[in-house]
């Protein structure tokens, strides 16, 4: 069996916004408002050993229509993913890759194995999260979905060693990397009072019934505001980024919530050291009275104690078997009432003429954007295919090579829309 990534229950023509953000309808009545399912933003660390050069999600039993977003350029080193139909139509996989030199025989892009896993806070790994992005070994991810795929899987790509030029996925695991999506459940109150919110993560599959899925660790953070949540949120060391432990959180056999690690597993009979191991966690929430948006970020640590020879089930709780920072998942849930998110990607435009043929080695290029809303911009910028980097009107590239040399300028709005690129390229000559 795939690893199921258990995301919403029903789907329904409600708005998904940008970045892996959930809406729902607010409603008076005892009905369960209709969502759709979405995935959320997520830092991952490659813990692969390797130099990898890209990463590819699954969706099985959706098709590249119901793909509404994919996190790409300018945040993150290999830029726009690919969408295609795989399995006959059936299935949906999204792939982020680097591009490869023939002539060189090298990648032009790889996220390196890090020399320490340490925890993100769900927003570090991308060009503008942390200036030591591109030697951090991590990436940042996140799709928006309408509808709901019945299996996901997670796979870092590396360096085909038989065919040149080719990608493969680092595990052969069917199940791939071990990052979990909570389901939502929006449940309204009577009185027009405001609903009670429902995060569940459950516990990887299992291959057989009579055996215990893989265990994970997981820390809860929860933080809910006046105000809804957009890509900029999930981004930026925002105030709505949860810092502090959820208190509504517990795993289903009564685990400590919210300040303490939880240790989940699924499948079989799976019990540890002090008795059965929960198999999910679930937050639940009473929101306060003005509250538009709820945001939780979800860690999830690996699990290094012991398992069972024949059922696999996890023989300890302890804190000594919390391992390495898996990932770090981003989620955030916005009432279907107030004001429309922006989700209007702004324009760039580079103002200075490019000087065709020259002998000159410095170029300061001068651009600026436009948006319905937003007035200030942040711009990324890009050198011959590099990693875009934080910049302003008026950057000044020295030491140019004598080549020809292509300059990108991305511009992002404070909602987090980005624009695509405006570009400029010329030739310093001998």
């Amino acid at each position: 069996m795939k690893r199921l990534s258990r995301i919403a229950s029903s789907v329904a023509a409600v708005m998904v916004v940008s970045g892996g953000l959930f809406t729902v309808a607010s409603s008076s009545g005892s009905a369960t408002p209709p969502m759709y399912g979405a995935l959320s933003n997520f830092d991952v660390f490659n813990d692969t050993g390797d130099v990898t050069h890209g990463f590819e999600v699954e969706l099985d039993g959706i098709t590249p229509s119901n793909v509404l977003y994919e996190f790409g350029a300018p945040y993150e080193r290999y830029g726009n993913p690919t969408v295609q139909s795989i399995h006959g139509g059936a299935d949906t996989l999204i792939t982020y890759a680097s591009a490869y030199d023939p002539v060189s025989g090298s990648w032009l892009q790889g996220t390196p194995s890090p020399a320490a896993i340490t925890t993100t806070m769900g927003h570090a790994c991308w060009t503008g999260g942390s200036p030591n992005y591109p030697v951090l070994g991590c990436e940042h991810f996140g799709f928006s979905l309408s509808a709901n795929p019945t299996n996901v899987i997670y796979n870092w790509l590396v360096a085909d060693k038989v065919h040149k030029g080719q990608l493969v996925a680092a595990s052969s695991s069917p199940t791939g990397l071990p990052i979990l999506a909570p389901t939502w459940n929006v449940q309204p109150q009577p009185n027009n009072a405001a609903p009670k919110i429902q995060a569940v993560v459950v516990a990887p599959e299992t291959e057989g019934a009579a055996m215990c899925g893989d265990a994970v660790w997981v820390k809860v953070f929860m933080n809910q505001s006046s105000s809804k949540a957009n890509l900029g949120h999930l981004l930026s060391g925002d105030k709505q980024v949860p810092t502090k432990a959820d208190p509504s959180s517990g795993g289903s056999n009564g685990s400590q919530p919210g300040s303490e690690p939880i240790l989940i597993q699924t499948g079989g009979q799976c019990s540890a050291d002090n008795g059965p191991v929960s198999s999910q966690i679930t937050s639940e929430l009473q929101l306060s009275k003005n509250s538009l948006s709820v945001t939780r970020r979800y860690e999830f640590y690996k699990y290094t104690g012991a398992y069972d020879s024949e059922n696999h089930e996890a023989l300890s709780e302890a804190p000594s078997t919390i391992g390495t920072l898996i990932s770090n998942q981003m989620v955030a849930l916005n009432l279907n009432q107030g004001a429309a998110l922006d989700i209007v990607a702004p324009s760039v435009r580079i103002t200075t003429k490019s000087p065709g043929s020259t002998k000159q080695r410095t170029f300061s290029v001068q651009f600026a954007a436009k948006d319905n809303l937003s007035k200030s911009f942040t711009y990324f910028c890009s050198l011959d295919r590099s990693i875009p980097k934080p910049c302003a009107s008026g950057v000044t590239l020295t030491k140019l090579s004598k080549m020809i040399h292509r300059f990108e300028v991305y511009a992002s709005d404070k909602a987090g829309n980005a624009s695509k690129p405006a570009q400029i390229i010329w030739r310093v000559k001998a």
